[in-house]
């Protein structure tokens, strides 16, 4: 019965390292597969800060149009 705890035991600790190394390989193809493409396209296609093209005018249109005094103190 000794001889079935202590494999239990060291089966037990093989286990985790087994899932810890999965893990880790299976995380790391994850980000290398799904991650980086996402960035370098954000990265190489987006300006969100619109710092690539100089406009005109640094004003942006205002999109929420005239408000009344009823609207502001009903804000949600």
């Amino acid at each position: 019965m000794d001889f079935l705890r202590k494999f239990w035991t060291k089966w037990k600790a093989f286990g985790r390292f087994l899932g810890n190394m999965i893990a880790r390989v299976v995380l790391t193809l994850f980000y290398f597969t799904v991650f980086v493409p996402f960035g370098l396209g954000v990265r190489f296609f987006s300006d969100p800060l619109h710092i690539k093209s100089t406009p005109d005018s640094f004003w942006r249109p205002r999109t929420t149009g005239d408000k009344t005094l009823d609207d502001t103190l009903r804000q949600y």
